[in-house]
């Protein structure tokens, strides 16, 4: 796992974290740093004398699904795809509580967390590449999933109605600065949505659809960075039954997002897709039906919103000013956007 920055006193007590590694059988504990890296579950990396291993406390999902998706990754692995497994307890379970909290352990693994800039065009390629094959083992690996599944969009009311929600708790302009960045981007939206309230995506069984990672963003590979080459998919918190065009136009477009200028890498965003398709087949018409999606919910979305104000959560709020760029740039540049998905042949091996 990646060298990350560290707060200069781990949030890990020593006694909580001497005891995870006597549960988990990791030998005596050298030392333990926060990763400051990551968006929803804390995570550290503790040092032993047997080894490094990576911990994370979980937040983002309860016990019961956690538990249900370590039994996924031995199967994963033995397909050959780069997993972390799961240390399991003496007990055989792969999670630890410890007072109020849960935490599991696995070995911490080389590589770095690398923006979808820091690809070469080979390795784009080779990421879409990987997403198909990973779409290939979920299917083999896990019970049989609906090839056809209904997506039912936001609608515009439904999406005014938060948004003027969250337009009364930013206070009209007298909170913080997030408050205000908030506000202006909240009157923006709703601007945008009455304009665009004809473009809303219909009901629709979408397909093809089957077990999906739900999550493929930076922060949840580790790469080689010479070579481009995944060494781990992490954090299998969100595995469940999806569209695969969702999670295809969904990874590419936070793949290759320029953060400043909201601007998609759109030579990128093709290498992808033809590596998606090399593995699996999915048409032209399917991937814009789930790129027309994409746009609608980063347009009705107001998930940062929610973990701002009713969960007091913070950690989110840069992406509902990233998303709103891109959003934005999208918009006019739909027609390219469309060529990018589209070039690529739709055989897959």
């Amino acid at each position: 796992m990646p060298e990350s920055p560290s707060t200069p006193t781990p949030a890990l007590s020593d006694p909580v974290a001497a005891r995870i590694a006597t549960a988990f059988g990791l030998g005596r504990v050298l030392s333990c740093r926060r990763i400051t890296q990551g968006l929803m579950n804390p995570n550290w990396q503790l040092t032993t004398e047997a080894g490094s291993y990576a911990i994370k406390q979980l937040q983002d999902r309860p016990p019961e699904t956690v538990r249900d998706n370590h039994r996924v990754l031995p199967k994963l692995a033995a397909q050959g795809l780069p997993v972390p497994l799961p240390y399991t307890t003496d007990h055989g379970d792969t999670l630890l509580r410890v007072g109020d909290d849960w935490y599991t352990a696995s070995a911490w693994l080389p590589g770095t967390h690398l923006n979808g800039h820091d690809l070469t065009p080979n390795a784009c390629e080779a990421l879409g590449d990987l997403t198909g094959r990973l779409h290939n083992a979920l299917a083999a690996a896990l019970p049989g999933a609906p090839n056809r599944l209904l997506d039912n969009p936001t609608t515009v009311h439904e999406a005014q109605a938060r948004l003027e929600r969250f337009a009364r708790a930013t206070g009209g302009g007298a909170g913080d600065d997030f408050d205000e960045l908030a506000g202006a981007e909240i009157r923006q939206r709703q601007a945008l949505l009455h304009r665009i309230a004809c473009q809303q995506p219909p009901p629709l069984k979408v397909e093809p659809a089957g077990w999906t990672h739900g999550d493929l963003q930076p922060l949840n590979l580790l790469i080689e960075p010479v070579t481009g080459h995944v060494t781990a998919i992490l954090d299998w918190d969100r595995l469940d039954v999806r569209g695969y065009g969702t999670e295809v136009v969904r990874t590419a477009t936070i793949w290759f997002t320029h953060p400043s200028t909201g601007a998609l890498d759109l030579d990128r965003v093709a290498a992808f897709i033809r590596g998606y398709r090399t593995q699996r087949l999915i048409t032209d018409t399917q991937l814009l039906d789930a790129a027309h999606r994409r746009w609608w919910q980063l347009a009705t979305g107001t998930w940062q919103l929610r973990l701002h104000y009713d969960q007091h959560d913070h950690g989110c709020d840069h992406l509902l000013f990233s998303d709103a760029r891109l959003l934005r740039w999208w918009l006019v540049h739909t027609e390219a956007v469309n060529t990018a998905l589209t070039t690529a042949s739709t055989s897959a091996r």
